[in-house]
Parts: structure tokens; C-alpha cells; sequence
């Protein structure tokens, strides 16, 4: 869109300097009552990729100086109204006025019914550098300084701190402090004595919440609920004897290979646990005995 824009007024710029007096009129038509002016969409922005974004350390109500070259407003002070961090412009009161169209949807709602006002476009972070009071060497007396960077020291459980850069020893340069909110009341808020009344008090005869609670508070059928529902649980113990009598139906069909597993488990159980005989005792010794590290005295235990 941008481009388009300024294509066209290359083209508009060559027309009246090659035709002179001939140049055509462009005050007419649709452009009658808004030449000159821009579209509102040219006052977004176009976001910035976030491995290119810089922190300058600037914040909303920080006086700031347009230092741009070329640009029209350079020198002039004022102060940030808003910053688009992702744009990486700030808004800044008074400064880069452009006229715009307002579009036919906004006049239909509004009171106003202007086709063009005038509003601050956004200015590049880039072009603007803080204005602050600081005192001087020598005399001590205040005076604006304007800053040519800033550094800005992140704390966990601390507000941030920015100082500027290059400078020993440190100097400080405290952020503008938050006015506080202003809530403005309505008629349609709710009084505060009205939130804070009790409007139920429970008893021993009911209880003190429905019974319906608890499903907002657990899912009615999480593994971490205590008590559910009388059709849950019928359906949970169905389900159980299901399995149950599918598991027996596998144990009862039997093949060729498990009966013979069955029968040898019957025999082995008939035999009963085995007895060691005399001979087995003492060919036990006589191994432990062959085992045993020379010159281990051997221990006697008594009977």
C-alpha cells in the first residue's frame, strides 16, 4: 500500500513539473474534500521481526527529542504517548501531525462528523532519544540533557533500572512513576455493600453447597473422584463382571499344550517335597569339605 502510494505521487510530482500550467486537477472527484490526506491504515505500522527489535529503553510520558535527519520535526521535544514494540515506533504528542480521512463506517457512528482530522503518526524509536534533567558539573544547576543511549538492568523481584551508557560512575535515570488508576463510577455497578452482604447462611439441615458442585470442581468420571454417580458405578461394576467372565472363559478353554501342563503339574504335586537320604548327606559333606581353603580350621558345631 505504501508503495503504491508513493508511486503514484512520483508519477503526480513529474506530471506538474513536465506540464507546468496544463497539470490536471486533483482536488476533484472522490479527493474533493479529503486531497491530501492519508488513509488510517498507514498509521499501523509494519511489525518488526523479533531478532531485529532493540530495547531502548523508553516508556510512556518520557520526554523525547526527534533527532532524525530530515525529518520535519527534528529538534522539537515531546512526549511518548504510546509505543508499538513490536512496530518499534512510539506515538509522541505534537509531534508528526498528518491530516487523515476518517472513513464513511466511523462518521456513521460518531458525533463527530469532520472527514479529516489531524492525529500524530508514529515516529521510529530509532529517531528519538530521551531529553532528562540532570545537573551540571560545574555549576549544578539543572538543565536538559538529551541521551544518547540507555541501558536498562532487569531485576526479579525489583523494579528495572536504566542508566546511561559510557558514563562512570553510573547515572541513574528513573522511569516516570504511574499515576494511579481512576475508576470512574457508573450506575451499573454494584455497590460495594451489596458484593460484601451475606446472602446465605448454611445450616446443619442443608448442605452448604449443591450437590451438582462437585462436577465443576472433578470430572464426573476422573479416577481422582471419591464418590460418583449410582449409574457410573453400575456401569463400572457391569463392566468389571464382563471382564471377569471373559477371564474365566479363557481358563476354561483348554488346549493340547496346557493339558499336558496341567497333568505334569498334578504328578509333580503327588510326588510331595523331596527327602535327602544318608548317602546324599554325605556326599554333601564330602563336597563342602573339598571346598573348603586349606588351612581353614573347621568349626564343630555341637548337636
Amino acid at each position: 500500500m505504501i508503495g503504491a502510494d508513493i508511486q503514484a505521487e512520483r508519477i503526480a510530482r513529474r506530471e506538474d513539473w513536465v506540464m507546468g500550467p496544463l497539470v490536471p486537477r486533483r482536488d476533484i472527484g472522490k479527493q474533493k474534500d479529503t486531497y491530501g490526506t492519508i488513509s488510517t491504515r498507514r498509521l499501523q505500522g509494519v511489525e518488526v521481526a523479533k531478532e531485529k527489535r532493540r530495547d531502548w529503553c523508553l516508556t510512556v510520558k518520557d520526554r523525547v527529542v526527534v533527532v532524525a535527519e530530515g525529518h520535519r520535526d527534528r529538534g522539537k521535544i515531546g512526549a511518548i504517548q504510546e509505543i508499538r514494540g513490536r512496530a518499534q515506533e512510539a506515538v509522541v504528542s505534537g509531534l508528526n501531525k498528518v491530516d487523515i480521512r476518517v472513513p464513511e463506517y466511523m462518521l456513521m457512528t460518531e458525533s463527530d462528523k469532520r472527514p479529516i482530522r489531524t492525529m500524530e503518526a508514529p515516529i521510529l524509536l530509532s529517531a528519538l532519544r530521551l531529553v532528562h534533567p540532570l545537573p551540571h558539573p560545574e555549576t549544578g544547576d539543572l538543565r536538559d540533557v538529551v541521551i544518547k543511549e540507555l541501558k536498562r538492568v532487569k531485576h526479579r523481584k525489583k523494579p528495572d533500572i536504566r542508566y546511561v551508557a559510557g558514563v562512570v560512575p553510573r547515572v541513574i535515570i528513573p522511569f516516570p512513576e504511574k499515576e494511579p488508576e481512576d475508576h470512574e463510577d457508573h450506575d451499573i455497578d454494584t455497590l460495594r455493600i451489596e458484593v460484601e452482604e451475606k446472602t446465605f447462611v448454611p445450616s446443619l439441615l442443608r448442605p452448604p453447597m449443591p450437590e451438582t458442585v462437585i462436577d465443576e470442581l472433578r470430572n464426573k468420571y476422573s479416577k481422582f473422584r471419591d464418590c460418583h454417580d449410582e449409574d457410573f458405578i453400575e456401569k463400572k461394576m457391569k463392566e468389571d463382571e464382563e471382564a471377569e467372565a471373559r477371564k474365566r472363559t479363557v481358563e476354561l478353554m483348554r488346549t493340547p499344550l496346557k493339558e499336558i501342563h496341567r497333568k505334569n503339574r498334578a504328578a509333580k504335586k503327588a510326588l510331595g517335597k523331596p527327602e535327602l537320604s544318608e548317602d546324599m548327606l554325605a556326599r554333601i559333606g564330602e563336597l563342602m569339605a573339598a571346598k573348603r581353603a586349606p588351612g581353614q580350621i573347621e568349626q564343630v558345631v555341637p548337636i
